[in-house]
């Protein structure tokens, strides 16, 4: 097995795609069922009746990040892939701490949410940490 597939770079960009498609599959999930994917996020309660499209919302904004880290994939710069991947994982830090602080149950914020966060932030470093540094190009 070539050394090239076992980069951190090439390991990186897997948990990047993994972590897209991810995302994004739960985000669909909550737009087509969000009362049965509600539940999973941790919360003690969630929307229902007519606040049950803030249920929407989450699933869109899963959505768009999975998307985000697809359109940055396909550019090929591992770097700034690295650098958006350390962005994202502030969405399950957040969610996280909206879990514990909300009195939602600390299982699922930290084996859900914070496990999320840990392997975004693990595929940035390795992203970051495996991609070579270019010197900037004038802007002509």
């Amino acid at each position: 097995m070539s050394t090239r597939l076992l980069s951190p770079t090439a390991i990186g960009t897997a948990l990047a795609v993994v972590g897209a498609l991810f995302i994004g599959y739960i985000g669909v999930s909550y737009l087509l069922a969000p009362q049965s994917m509600a539940p999973n996020f941790g919360l003690p309660s969630w929307p229902k009746g007519e606040g049950s499209g803030f249920l929407a919302v989450k699933g869109v904004r899963d959505v768009v990040s999975g998307l985000v880290i697809l359109a940055v994939l396909v550019t090929g710069n591992r770097r700034i892939l690295g650098w958006v991947m350390l962005a994202v994982a502030l969405t399950p830090i957040g969610d996280m701490f909206i879990v514990l602080l909300s009195g939602g149950e600390p299982a699922i914020a930290l084996g859900v949410h914070g496990a999320t966060a840990a392997a975004v932030i693990l595929s940035a470093g390795l992203l970051l940490g495996g991609s070579r540094t270019r010197s900037p190009q004038p802007l002509t």
